[in-house]
Formats: C-alpha cells, structure tokens, sequence
C-alpha cells in the first residue's frame, strides 16, 4: 500500500495516520464509493505524538483492516466451527509478546475436513442479526478506537454485528452472549451499509462473507454446565473468531433456517442487503439507533423503520 502521512488535530490532541490505499480488488467494489471517507486513516491505525503504537497492535489492525484475501471461493463455518476454533486457539502471549510479536500461529491452525483455516482464510456464516451499531463512538474522553485512529463520527467507525445462530430453537432470543460477531470497518463501507444499524435485517436470516479475524483484545463470555451465562463479557460472545471486515453481506428470502441453504447460489434465495434493503426496508428494525444518537453528528434522519 501506498502510504501519505497526514496529521489531524482532534480534541484529545494529535494523532498521526497513513494514507489508506489499496492494491488489490475491493471485495464489494461494484457498491462502494468512489473515494473512501475514512481515507485518512491508515492500515496501521493510530500513531500517538509521532510515536508508533505497538508492533503487537499494528499487526492486530492489518488483520482488522484485510481487504485483500482471495474471495471467490469463501470455506462454509457455523457456529459450532467458530466456537470449536476458539478452545483450540493458540496462547495470546505470542501475539503480545513485547518483542518480536507474531500472528503466524492464528494461520491455517484449525482442521476443518480435508483444509486448514484461521485467521486471513474468507469464510462464509448464516446467521440472525441480533443487532448492529456504531461501536466506540462516543463524546467520552475514552472513545474511538486505535485501529481507526481515535477519529469520531459515524463515517470513522465500525459497525458491530451480534450474530445468533440460526439453527436453535427461538434463534432470534438467544442470549448475545451465545453470539458471534461480524465488523463492517468504515473503509469505502458502501452507503447502503452504512445504514445498517436504521435498517437492520433482524427477521431473516443473512448471509455474511470474509475473513476470519482472532480478537484477542477482549474474552468470550463462560457458562456453566446446565448452559447457564457464568461471566458476561462486553462486549458479549462465544468465541473470539469474527467475520472482520466483511466482504459481503445477504439476506434470505426465507425467515427460517430451514428456508435458507447458506451454500445456495440461488439469487431468488439469497440478494445482496443493498439491493434487499430498497424492496424490504419496512420489514428492517432501527436496532442501533441509541449507539447512532449517541455518536457525535449521529442524529438519525426521518426513517420508516421500527424501533427495538
């Protein structure tokens, strides 16, 4: 990636960004914009008074910030490979070793019938979404997150994206502990993407494409043996394997698991949420909408969408 050094002055004081440019085929190019709002902020996140961060958390954003891995042929997960993925992950400690940090043990670890995956390999996942909102903006002197330079503001953050799994019983009242997550990063997020959390599809089923993505910054909820939630983790999960960033996102025809073949090619089955989103915006939920009210500049704007 071509890099230009741009200097910003926020209220919290001055942060250093890369230039933001890719060399590879943007996964959803046909629908994203033409310039990338989030432009100023680089593939590595942060820089505080000129002084690089970590090497451990530069590593973390180049995986957060992945738009470049092979696509066209994603390897089919569910949530039990997700949550299977998480108790035989690798040891944190290589990751944020003080010297000579390293990803290498999050690649290709996990068998998964006759292939290894792990962190890079583009995955696919059907889902219910429990929710989506803007995540780390707020007017609190904490908010922002490094990966997307501190910077606030809707255009400058990511979407995060509970998912339940589609094959339990009430799937849409599972506990948000029993989710996994997906990120949409604010980097040439197309605008119909970036109204997900007014318009968000909670009542079928979706199908979400791209990169697996170890969040080894937070910790997966724990239960008992009865299924009971022992310790909630906030932002609550089951595993700490994500869909981050997010390739590619469609919604099922169906309103059932049953009605939904997440491996279908079927294009009456399956239709990308911006083209979804236009025909079906009255059966959407505003899920997000607090966390878009909360974000300074995020009053939403007059929508048709049910509140939750």
């Amino acid at each position: 990636m071509r890099r230009r050094w741009i200097f910003l002055l926020l209220a919290s004081g001055p942060v250093w960004c890369a230039d933001f440019t890719l060399t590879c085929k943007l996964p959803f190019g046909s629908i994203a914009p033409a310039t990338d709002a989030h432009a100023a902020c680089g593939i590595d996140g942060s820089e505080k008074g000129g002084v690089a961060a970590p090497a451990a958390k530069i590593l973390e954003d180049h995986a957060k910030n992945d738009l470049c891995e092979p696509f066209a042929d994603p390897v089919t997960v569910d949530f039990t490979i997700l949550r299977n993925m998480q108790a035989q992950s690798p040891s944190k400690t290589p990751l944020e070793a003080k010297t000579n940090p390293s990803r290498a043990s999050l690649k290709n670890f996990f068998t998964l019938g006759q292939q290894k995956i792990g962190e890079g390999t583009v995955v696919r996942l059907m889902a219910f979404i429990k929710d989506a909102h803007i995540s780390d903006c707020t007017s609190s002197a904490s908010a922002g997150e490094e990966v997307n330079c501190k910077l606030l503001g809707i255009d400058h953050n990511d979407f995060h994206i509970p998912l339940l799994d589609p094959s339990k019983p009430n799937a849409q009242q599972q506990d948000e502990c029993t989710s996994v997550t997906a990120e949409i990063i604010p980097h040439f997020r197309p605008a119909a993407w970036n109204s997900i959390d007014l318009k968000t599809p909670t009542m079928n089923p979706v199908r979400l494409t791209g990169p697996l993505f170890f969040d080894d910054s937070h910790n997966v909820c724990t239960f008992s043996s009865s299924g009971a939630v022992t310790k909630r983790e906030t932002p609550a999960r089951s595993s700490l394997w994500e869909i981050h960033p997010v390739y590619q996102l469609e919604v099922c025809a169906g309103t059932s698991a049953a009605q939904c073949d997440v491996n279908s090619a079927s294009t009456a089955m399956w239709t990308p949420y911006d083209q979804w989103v236009t025909a079906h915006a009255a059966q959407t939920t505003a899920s997000g909408k607090s966390q878009r009210e909360a974000c300074p500049g995020g009053t939403p704007t007059g929508s048709k969408t049910k509140g939750k």
